[in-house]
């Protein structure tokens, strides 16, 4: 059993803490976005479908670390991805909104690695592919819809 690393920034519990801050600022962002972008266009193919997959993907990896094991913990780091992934192709419009939420997330898997001694360059791997996944997606979309 490997010891784990002293001090308070390595403690499992900031990293719950973090990961449910992150999932409710993701819901306040949207929900805020939402009802001010409603007002002026139809939200009805995207944005809507973005704001509901930030939201899930928020909440998903929110419980993967507070109930998820050490296997799961790939699952952030994708999370991480497509979230920073959204924020810069949506950078024009509301992408910029999540970027404290990407880096709340960021923040909760790097001390969760460091706390567990996991490789991190194999979760920024995982972070950047899922990154690429969604940004191909997201100009799919675009194409197709628009």
């Amino acid at each position: 059993m490997q010891p784990s690393i002293p001090g308070s920034l390595t403690n499992p519990l900031l990293e719950k803490v973090l990961a449910i801050a992150g999932a409710v600022v993701c819901l306040i962002v949207t929900i805020s976005l939402w009802w001010s972008i409603s007002n002026q266009q139809s939200m009805w193919p995207l944005p809507g479908l973005y704001f509901m997959e930030m939201v899930a993907v928020s909440l998903v990896s929110a419980v993967v670390f507070v109930h998820g094991g050490s296997r799961s913990r790939l699952i952030p780091w994708g999370a991480i991805g497509i979230l920073f992934a959204f924020s810069i192709i949506g950078a024009f419009s509301v992408g910029f909104f999540y970027i404290p939420v990407a880096i709340i997330f960021g923040a909760a898997a790097s001390l969760s690695d460091v706390r567990s001694r996991q490789p991190i360059d194999a979760h920024l791997g995982v972070c950047m592919l899922a990154g690429i996944a969604q940004a191909a997606l997201m100009l799919a979309a675009i194409r197709l819809l628009y």
